[in-house]
């Protein structure tokens, strides 16, 4: 978390150590000022500045007079309230206890004790405890964190779940230290492995460390407990944490009378994405880390993945002895109604998953998308994993914190901004998926291609037909070709890579300069209504963004070429005639400025693998360049025109009609509501209960 008050002097004689509570004394800690590795520099956390100069997280200023206008005003005394108390990183200390603790608890193996009595011996060992206090008390999830491990992805994933070690079920306890020691310790790893195996395996590997500490000796509970004690001041995240995922901080800044109070509140959210193959082979521990210390899995589960993977996934969680709940939802277009959303909400609720539990979403993007906007609205914020099993999902809707249902002919009007804390992206599924679903999310990796990485545009244009063709590498000779399987991989986690750049230093779109927003602009008011696949849609606006580009001089004509010809290509539409409707186009033009705030800031390249944005486009210019457009894409293979556009072409319910036919089922039943009403009227006149009078007026009501 960041430290507000960094103007404060520390003294290099400061100490560092586990302020506030036990002493634990270490002859390697050092007790110089901790400076981050790889930097150089002193790290000073707000725990020390909270120790020397904010031990009652309030101070005043000294009072003082400031001319307003031709008026001297005595400014009164400001209370300031910083909320959380860090110790600073030292990496080398951190990684050399977490050394000694690995070692300590490899040591607490031996003998033919039960797995749970061994992980007692371990956490009341000092080097154990040493190691999990001083982790409890550091600011993991900020960016020096971050920077301090950026070398080994895997370890800084483990090391922010240990901070909260007091709160995890002991198998999870387990889980991570045998993933550190994957680590730090390889020679370790197997004695780690298999003491974890034997712990999940017993009855009670879902108590919380907390509750295994009342067990200990009444010494080392006694420490452990002042260390929770210390963090409910400190850093409360730690000892009573709602989800292990997300923290927030706050600077408050009041008057000496409280008239006036200025804040600045931040929430931080960490998440992990994995590019993995086989995720439903037992062997692969991605998910069992994830649900096994929980005791059940609760999934949300798209139809179609059900139908084809659905026994496999049953597998995966009976081989591990997890308990397993399926909900079941449709994942096409035309079921991503508020209403959908509702129905998974009410289904959260018969199952009372917990908001330190994380929903399992298995689907595409229709699911990603309505299932993580019912996570974000179940008590207020419940975490969850999306196991991406479309291109859509995987590279796109997957790990994007954008979370939404549709509403109003109008794509993803209601939502919300709430990001998986686990993406897993598995190419194996995409064999299953008809060619044009796959097709059609082409568009979304081409789009990154286009706006952020000119090497990742490159690799489309020599393997992109051929990924198309063999659904990435899992059909055909190409299932063999492993040069083939690696190019997949990698153009999946380049656009992967790209996406997250783009969207993730904007979590809440507090800006517009979206290149992921790019083929975003003007189909979201075509789409529905037309009937086509998303991807398809989106495939025309990216056309017709890069015909703008070069309108605009950004790109030259031959780049603009590259863009529609690898488009085209990929079978996605450069054309549709529901673009020839200039009314319904610059009306699409007009709720897009609403919805960002005023601006058009419409992404296009500028040049190619870079982002520009247009923000100018009166409605004569957007006809003109539209009519312009058509007639250059009109000479494309197919007259510009996508292979298996629309919806009802690759097997799923036209969006327009299905919601066509609810408005009339519920104009239906409104109708009949109404005769009933008009009937019981007629009954209670006839029986005498309303005279001529009230019955014309209750009748003038209902009319």
């Amino acid at each position: 978390m960041a430290a507000f008050a960094v103007s404060y002097a520390v003294s290099p004689g400061a100490s560092q150590a586990l302020r506030g509570a036990p002493t634990l004394a270490k002859a390697s800690a050092p007790k110089e000022t901790p400076t981050l590795s790889g930097t150089g520099s002193a790290v000073v956390g707000a725990g020390v500045l909270g120790a020397l100069a904010l031990s009652a997280k309030r101070s005043r200023t000294s009072k003082s007079l400031r001319a307003r206008g031709g008026d001297v005003v005595e400014t009164l005394p400001t209370t300031e309230i910083n909320y959380y108390k860090l110790d600073s990183i030292n990496t080398t200390q951190i990684l050399a206890s977490m050394r000694c603790a690995l070692k300590a608890m490899r040591a607490s193996f031996h003998g033919e004790k039960p797995a749970e009595e061994k992980m007692k011996d371990a956490l009341c060992n000092e080097d154990v405890r040493f190691a999990l206090v001083s982790l409890s008390r550091l600011p993991v999830f900020s960016h020096d964190f971050g920077l301090a491990f950026k070398d080994d992805l895997d370890l800084l994933h483990t090391l922010k779940q240990l901070k909260y070690f007091w709160n995890l079920p002991q198998s999870q306890l387990a889980i991570l230290m045998a993933n550190l020691a994957r680590r730090l310790d390889p020679q370790a790893s197997a004695d780690f492995s298999a003491f974890t195996e034997h712990l999940c395996q017993s009855a009670s590997h879902l108590r919380a460390v907390k509750e295994v500490s009342k067990e200990l000796p009444e010494e080392v509970h006694a420490e452990y407990m002042k260390n929770a004690a210390y963090l409910e001041d400190a850093d409360a995240h730690a000892v009573y944490p709602t989800s292990i995922y997300r923290q927030c901080d706050a600077l408050t800044l009041a008057t000496q009378d409280a008239s006036t109070i200025e804040a600045v509140m931040s929430t931080t959210i960490t998440t992990t994405i994995k590019i993995a193959r086989k995720v439903l082979d037992p062997s692969n521990h991605l998910l069992f880390d994830v649900y096994k210390p929980l005791g059940r899995c609760v999934a949300v589960v798209d139809d179609k993945v059900d139908e084809h993977y659905g026994d496999e996934i049953d597998n995966y969680f009976a081989s591990h002895n997890i308990e397993f709940t399926k909900l079941v939802f449709s994942g096409n277009e035309v079921d991503k109604g508020i209403e959908d959303v509702e129905r998974i909400l009410v289904a959260m609720k018969k199952y009372s998953v917990g908001r330190h539990e994380p929903l399992l979403v298995i689907g595409g993007g229709v699911i990603a998308d309505i299932a993580g906007f019912a996570t974000s609205l179940y008590s207020r914020n419940t975490p969850y994993v999306m196991l991406c099993t479309s291109i859509v999902s995987g590279i796109d809707a997957g790990p994007s914190p954008r979370v939404c249902c549709n509403g109003y002919d109008y794509k993803n009007l209601y939502g919300s901004y709430h990001p998986p804390v686990l993406t897993i992206t598995d190419r194996g599924f995409w064999k299953t998926l008809h060619p044009g679903w796959l097709r059609h999310g082409v568009a979304e990796i081409i789009k990154m291609a286009v706006m952020k990485d000119l090497s990742l545009f490159e690799l489309l244009e020599k393997h992109g037909v051929r990924a198309v063709q063999t659904k990435f590498g899992t059909e055909g000779d190409s299932v063999d070709d492993a040069e083939f399987q690696d190019v997949c991989d990698l153009i999946v986690g380049k656009a992967m890579e790209g996406y997250v750049r783009s969207e993730y230093g904007n979590l809440w779109e507090t800006h517009q300069c979206r290149p992921h927003a790019y083929g975003h602009t003007w189909c979201p008011g075509y789409e529905l209504p037309a009937g086509m696949l998303h991807g398809q849609a989106v495939g025309t606006c990216m056309g017709f963004g890069a015909y703008l580009s070069c309108v605009e001089g950004w790109v030259s004509e031959q780049e603009m070429h590259r863009v529609l010809k690898v488009i085209s290509d990929c079978e996605l539409s450069l054309y549709h005639p529901v673009m020839d409707d200039d009314a319904m186009i610059w009306k699409t033009q007009l709720a897009i400025v609403e919805k960002r705030g005023g601006n058009l800031c419409a992404p296009i390249p500028k040049p190619l693998g870079y982002s520009g944005y247009l923000n100018d486009l009166s409605e004569e210019q957007l006809i003109q360049r539209m009519h312009e457009y058509k007639d250059l894409v009109s000479k494309y293979p197919r007259g510009g025109r996508g292979v298996e556009e629309h919806c009802i072409d690759v097997g799923l319910e036209d969006p327009q009609a299905k919601k066509l036919q609810k408005r009339a089922e519920a104009e239906a039943g409104q109708a009949a509501v109404l005769a009933g009403k008009l009937e019981l009227l007629e009954q209670l006149r006839h029986e005498g209960l309303l005279n001529a009078e009230q019955f014309d007026l209750k009748h003038q009501q209902l009319a």
